[in-house]
């Protein structure tokens, strides 16, 4: 099995005032921490982000990546070539300090021409908690910067598209500018600004919706189906290319680095250990479930067991496929038998 272009997601908090219900880290939020950088750590991640191998560096937290700008910036430094980061984040700070946000994140990419993706949640689970909110600031900075490194596009886990188009052709209004949405596919929009400027609009499953019998709601096949649809490949574990897959790689706080999505396996700690990609896939191509979990098909996985009362209730109350792993680490021999499937 071949692996190129890899996902590096960066958790650089576990900080959070929002408190949205679904989320799968709400239990951290109290008493989180920052990830704070040793020597050890910086000297790994310097490797990690400027390998040929890697497609995109996505920086999130396991709560609100805003609540630790300085670790964000200093990742940002450490690239000294052309890498696309992404930041995932609600925006939530006041707009003085979101468009000075901006203008600091700007001038630090500008060392290595890196460019970097800020992805808004634009959501009523979000919205409603939030008092700031940047979205329309967030194109009118992209308008008036054309020469930025900075770009925008918009996240929703709303089952009501209506909402957040709704939401985001206002926001754009506020700032006076003429916009329309434009349906690409059933997990993605764009909102069009004067003909001219176009935003991405992604949505995700919610996971672990109340009402699970609504008809809103995507189950685990259906959102399956549908990223594979968008992608036009059979969905694993891992980051999916247009040819072969790349190592989907996540670093928490802590510094406890494991594969996205495969949290029972440990690969090891940015500050004690030396982590690089060859070390990696290593991981893939040694261990079992691991590998599995890469190269077979996610839908034919679930087939192989659907003789499992255990795993078929997990996937109906859960429909989202990394939500199903999460909840499989605590069933070490239903992890077995998909380590053993052939």
């Amino acid at each position: 099995m071949k692996l190129t272009d890899h996902l590096l997601y960066i958790d650089i908090t576990q900080i959070c005032g929002i408190g949205c219900s679904f989320c799968m880290y709400s239990d951290k939020h109290k008493g989180g921490i920052n990830l704070v950088l040793t020597e050890k750590s910086e000297n790994n991640l310097k490797g990690l982000i400027n390998h040929n191998s890697v497609k995109r560096i996505s920086i999130s937290g396991e709560g609100e990546p805003l609540n630790n700008i300085e670790a964000f910036h200093k990742l940002l430094d450490f690239s000294h070539k052309k890498n696309e980061f992404e930041f995932i984040s609600s925006g939530f700070l006041p707009k003085e300090l979101m468009y000075q946000f901006y203008i600091d994140t700007n001038n630090i990419l500008l060392k290595s021409k890196s460019k970097c993706n800020i992805r808004l949640s634009s959501d009523s689970y979000h919205l409603e908690k939030i008092k700031h909110r940047s979205h329309g600031l967030s194109i009118d900075w992209f308008i008036k910067n054309p020469e930025s490194h900075l770009s925008f596009s918009f996240r929703s886990i709303d089952t009501d598209k209506e909402f957040t188009r709704n939401f985001l052709v206002s926001e754009a209004m506020k700032f006076g500018y003429h916009a329309k949405i434009k349906e690409i596919n059933n997990l993605t929009d764009e909102i069009i600004i004067n003909e001219n400027y176009i935003f991405k609009i992604d949505y995700k499953n919610l996971v672990k919706p109340k009402d699970i019998e609504n008809d809103n709601f995507l189950d685990l096949k259906e959102y399956i189906s549908e990223i594979e649809l968008k992608t036009n490949k059979k969905f694993t574990l891992g980051s999916i290319n247009v040819e072969n897959n790349g190592m989907d790689v996540t670093i928490k706080p802590d510094g406890s680095v494991f594969f996205y999505g495969i949290e029972n396996i440990k690969l090891g700690n940015l500050n004690l250990d030396d982590i690089t990609w060859e070390n990696l896939e290593h991981h893939v191509e040694n261990n079992k479930l691991i590998n599995n979990l890469y190269r077979i098909p996610f839908i034919d996985l679930i087939e192989s067991m659907k003789d499992n009362i255990i795993i078929n209730e997990i996937i109906r109350r859960n429909n989202n496929p990394y939500w199903v792993m999460k909840e499989l680490e605590t069933y070490p021999e239903i992890l077995k038998e998909i380590a053993s499937n052939d």
